[in-house]
């Protein structure tokens, strides 16, 4: 007879309990919240081809850092450090491409999706013997600021960035680095 009792009383306390276990008290929501600090900042890595008529085609990468700044207006303004190995068009010599470090300014304007850019930039560059596989921020910078000669690069170019998703971004640049002599 016990576990008669013992189960209507076990029965009856258990709702009364779930009730004050599923009592949620309200949440204050900020309708106007302020932004995260880690908005327009974004990482990436990129492939470089370098093809000549009559050549093997060589392969470059690079590791980068950057941030956007979209102002009211639509217009971005960015900041990026790259670093990265990038093939020599005519690697039949000694040196078979650089090792670079750069950083660049970016000004561009938001269409929503697509956001076509310019952007110019400087950084140092040291020719290497060895063509880097993978992207490897640790090893290029090394070169690039290693010892023996470095030369002093400039870029310019434009570019167009489309927004896959608001956290996934594909985009396409083409530029000219210039240093000293060419």
């Amino acid at each position: 007879m016990k576990s008669i009792w013992l189960t209507p009383l076990f029965l009856f306390a258990v709702p009364a309990f779930a009730d004050e276990a599923l009592t949620i008290p309200p949440v204050a929501v900020d309708p106007h919240p302020s932004p995260s600090i880690w908005n327009g900042v974004y990482v990436g890595s990129g492939v470089t081809f370098a093809a000549t008529r009559g050549q093997k085609g060589h392969v470059g990468a690079d590791v980068f850092a950057g941030y956007d700044k979209p102002f009211d207006n639509h217009f971005v303004l960015g900041v990026k450090l790259d670093t990265g190995y990038a093939p020599f068009l005519n690697g039949s010599g000694r040196f078979r491409g650089y090792d670079f470090a750069i950083g660049s300014v970016k000004l561009g304007y938001d269409f929503g999706r697509v956001t076509p850019y310019l952007y110019v930039g400087a950084g140092l560059a040291r020719a290497t013997a060895f063509a880097s596989t993978l992207p490897d921020a640790a090893a290029t910078m090394n070169g690039a600021f290693g010892s023996g000669p470095g030369r002093a690069v400039t870029t310019f170019g434009g570019g167009v960035d489309y927004r896959v998703t608001n956290n996934v971004t594909i985009g396409v640049q083409a530029g000219v680095v210039k240093g000293p002599g060419n």
